[in-house]
């Protein structure tokens, strides 16, 4: 029997600057908690909130009028929840603020969208400041799972301030574009080269709601979109509302469900192109049927469904355990395994080897089958 002792890279859970460190301190008060001020919106995939600044205050915390022009990301680079975040920057008399802050739950907006807020670093008539929404996302000091949840939240968030304000994804910007210091901000998806990635995210929600098929409203809460509606259209049509991604991690696992509590079921490389054919809370369901992927770790690339270059083809194990070798034939040296379910592109093959695309090694095709 063959045993293999393939290396599992797995890049399926992601964790991620505000300057409200000591938000995390602050309390909130039981005025603020049963606020007939704070519009709650439930039943959705987050709590939506207002607390808005009193306009006693707009002279210090956004004294402009605003047509906004940008969405403009940050991390917080602190582990305060979105309430803490608003309640904090709302009470003091300090020249910093921002609109919205997203959390693994909930998303709070402190500041009307129509005025500017002090948060894009770019001085008194920078355009980050003066025309810029600032969303900030919550607990990007530790990551973890909040922090993920956070973000995905965010990502719609940023879809649907960009669509009600007439705006495309080159209006998505990063702190950083704007601070004349230079900052990096968002810390830990620049820290995480995920940037991109984020805003394909955000490009594919702004698409999806665009076609009506995701809520455009803000306090909706909703993080997932619909089936297309249904029409007399053909199968094919009907798949014509699917979309391609690419692999921008160097290795992604495929999950068996939508979350990382599912087993893993093989992986993918860098820079493989695959059609996702539904959605989950950031997770895309691969068309052949094997798995799910985190679409944190992909970007979108066009609104068609992929096709498998003549060259490479996309295999199962089938074998209990299977053998990596470092060449197409058993002479060669052992350099892994990989176990029955697993899934993986093979690039080229060679007297019944296939040659694994993540340069692992080889495998004998006679223990695998063919996916479509």
């Amino acid at each position: 029997m063959f045993v293999f002792d393939c290396i599992d890279i797995s890049i399926d859970e992601a964790e991620s600057d505000s300057v409200y460190n000591q938000a995390e301190d602050y309390e909130l008060s039981e005025e603020f908690i049963k606020t007939e001020g704070e519009l709650i919106m439930s039943q959705s995939n987050y709590i939506f909130k207002q607390n808005l600044v009193s306009s006693n205050k707009y002279s210090v915390k956004c004294p402009y009028s605003m047509k906004p022009k940008y969405v403009v990301v940050h991390n917080t680079y602190n582990d305060a929840s979105p309430e803490n975040e608003v309640a904090y920057m709302i009470s003091n008399n300090n020249q910093v603020s921002f609109h919205i802050a997203c959390g693994d739950s909930s998303v709070v907006q402190g500041l009307p969208l129509n005025r500017n807020a002090w948060h894009a670093g770019d001085g008194g008539s920078g355009q980050g400041n003066r025309y810029g929404i600032g969303v900030e996302i919550c607990y990007s000091k530790s990551g973890g799972a909040r922090y993920t949840k956070a973000e995905e939240n965010a990502v719609y968030v940023c879809a649907r301030l960009l669509y009600q304000h007439g705006l495309g994804i080159e209006s998505l910007k990063q702190h950083h574009d704007f601070a004349l210091n230079g900052k990096n901000c968002p810390h830990r998806i620049r820290d995480e080269g995920r940037w991109e990635g984020f805003k394909g995210r955000v490009n594919w929600v702004l698409d999806e709601i665009k076609a009506g098929r995701c809520d455009a409203s803000l306090s909706s809460g909703t993080t997932s979109t619909k089936p297309a509606p249904s029409t007399n259209q053909t199968v094919s049509n009907q798949t014509s509302t699917n979309y391609v991604v690419r692999v921008t991690a160097d290795s992604l696992n495929v999950r068996k469900g939508p979350s990382v509590s599912y087993s893993v079921v093989g992986e993918l490389g860098k820079g493989e192109a695959y059609t996702i054919v539904a959605t989950q809370n950031g997770w895309g369901k691969l068309k052949s049927g094997v798995g799910w992927i985190n679409l944190s770790y992909t970007e979108r690339v066009s609104n068609t469904t992929a096709s498998t270059p003549s060259s490479s083809q996309l295999v199962k194990v089938t074998a209990y355990s299977l053998n990596v070798r470092k060449g197409p034939g058993v002479s060669y040296p052992v350099t892994g395994s990989v176990k029955k379910g697993d899934v993986f592109t093979i690039v080229e093959t060679q007297n019944g080897w296939g040659k694994l695309k993540s340069g692992a090694g080889w495998i004998s095709l006679g223990y695998t089958e063919k996916l479509k």
